[in-house]
C-alpha cells in the first residue's frame, strides 16, 4: 500500500478503533434532562464538504482538485470529504472528516469522547495548536480539532513537513469559521 493511502485511511481507522472504547453512559440523559449531546441530535447534520469547498481545497493545495469523494461511518458519527488533485497524482490531497453527535446512532459515544480518546492516546506524539477551535493538535494523520461539540480532522500529507503543517492550520481555521456559520 502506498504511503499516501495509509495517511488517507488513518483517520477512519483511529475513529473506528476508539468507537468501542468508553461506554455510552455520558451520552445518556435523564428523562427531561438537558444533555447537550441529545440537544444536538435534533440539529441538522453538517457535511464536511461544507467546511471546505472544492474551490477552497484547490486554493489550499495550490492546484485544481477533482470533485469530492464522500463517505461516512454512522456508527462513529463521522462523515468524510476527500479532495484529490485533478492531475491524478496522489499528493497533494485534502481530507476533511467531521464527527458530530447529530449523526451518531442513539446511544453513541459522542464526538467529544472520541476526540479525548485520540488526544490521550497521542499525548507523547502531538503538538498542541492554539487559535484553532476550542482546542486542537497536530500528529500523525493531520490536525485534530474540537470546536463547539464537533470533532474535525483534516489530513493533507506528511505532518513532519512544515508547509503541510501550516496548510493544516490554515485549513483548520477555515473549517472552524465555516462551522460557526452552519450551526
Amino acid at each position: 500500500m502506498r504511503p499516501a493511502h495509509i495517511i488517507r485511511i488513518f483517520p477512519l481507522c483511529t475513529v473506528l478503533l476508539f468507537a468501542g472504547c468508553g461506554g455510552n453512559s455520558s451520552q445518556q440523559s435523564e428523562p427531561g434532562g438537558g444533555n447537550a449531546a441529545v440537544q444536538q441530535q435534533a440539529s441538522k447534520i453538517i457535511e464536511p464538504c461544507q467546511l471546505i469547498s472544492q474551490e477552497e481545497a484547490a486554493k489550499l493545495l495550490g492546484e485544481a482538485v477533482k470533485p469530492a469523494e464522500k463517505s461516512e461511518q454512522q456508527v462513529v458519527g463521522m462523515k468524510l470529504c476527500l479532495y484529490n488533485p485533478a492531475s491524478g497524482e496522489p499528493i497533494p490531497f485534502l481530507q476533511v472528516s467531521l464527527t458530530q453527535d447529530a449523526f451518531f446512532p442513539p446511544g453513541g459515544v459522542g464526538a467529544a469522547s472520541i476526540y479525548k480518546s485520540l488526544k490521550d492516546n497521542f499525548k507523547d506524539m502531538r503538538t498542541d495548536i492554539e487559535g484553532v477551535g476550542d482546542e486542537a493538535f497536530i500528529t500523525t494523520g493531520g490536525i485534530y480539532i474540537m470546536a463547539d461539540g464537533y470533532y474535525i480532522q483534516i489530513g493533507a500529507g506528511n505532518t513532519s513537513n512544515a508547509a503541510i503543517r501550516q496548510r493544516l492550520i490554515e485549513a483548520g481555521k477555515m473549517a472552524v469559521a465555516k462551522l460557526k456559520t452552519l450551526e
